[in-house]
């Protein structure tokens, strides 16, 4: 029989029925083959789309009665924070801790160094990492074949770690007194290519002889990611 155009992708039905251990993603009961992978917009067939729930509340979901003033309907948006908050219970024990540092030792600028620790003894993991730099008024991502674009995933195997480098563009690197910023947005993808985004890290530089990156946790410092990337 022909897929339907509304239909879920086979792979992406597993998907979805690893992360969440086969629990409900509305009452989290462990419900085994009592499941369905339903649709939260019936017209699209992407695996954001979609949410597995047990018969009784893929039922409530669709049952709405706009007249009763005591009834409040599911919203898509709170699925998608219910369901998502159940594949996290259920996925983050695959997540090995991760460490990473822009540093400068051994390199000028524009050359800058960055490093990847995988700090886990059980699972490998792939990272995507984006890297958004700013001085002043001037912004821009390292030019480079894909790694810190978020274009290529990195490989890290249990304790292993990797050591890369990138260059500041010109259109970034400007002399003056400004300091130099990197913003570092870091995605860890687990065994079952579950994505779990981490909160945005940041680095400063003084363009000091002998001084070296900082890290700097504050959010509103080194700003949102460059547009365009």
């Amino acid at each position: 029989m022909a897929r339907r155009s509304t239909d879920f992708r086979e792979e992406d039905k597993i998907k979805v029925l690893l992360w969440c251990a086969r629990h409900c993603c509305l009452c989290e009961k462990a419900v085994g083959v009592g499941i369905e992978v339903a649709h939260l917009d019936p017209k699209r067939s992407d695996l954001d789309n979609a949410i597995p729930l047990c018969f009784d509340c893929h039922a409530a979901v669709g049952h709405y009665n706009a007249k009763h003033a005591r009834r409040r309907k599911y919203s898509i948006p709170e699925l998608k924070a219910r369901r998502d908050q159940v594949y996290e219970h259920h996925t983050r024990h695959l997540v090995s801790p991760v460490r990473y540092r822009v540093f400068q030792e051994g390199t000028e600028l524009p050359t800058v160094r960055f490093s990847l620790h995988n700090l886990g003894d059980t699972y490998p993991v792939r990272a995507r990492v984006v890297i958004s730099l700013s001085q002043g008024d001037r912004s821009g991502c390292p030019q480079t074949a894909g790694h810190y674009d978020g274009r290529l995933l990195w490989n890290l195997n249990p304790r292993s770690a990797v050591v890369g480098h990138f260059d500041v563009p010109e259109s970034v690197l400007q002399n003056g007194t400004d300091w130099l910023k990197a913003r570092v947005d870091l995605t860890v993808i687990d065994l079952y290519d579950r994505e779990h985004t981490l909160l945005p890290g940041g680095y400063v530089y003084t363009l000091q002889p002998g001084e070296e990156w900082y890290f700097e946790p504050a959010e509103e410092i080194f700003g949102p990611p460059s547009a365009g990337r």
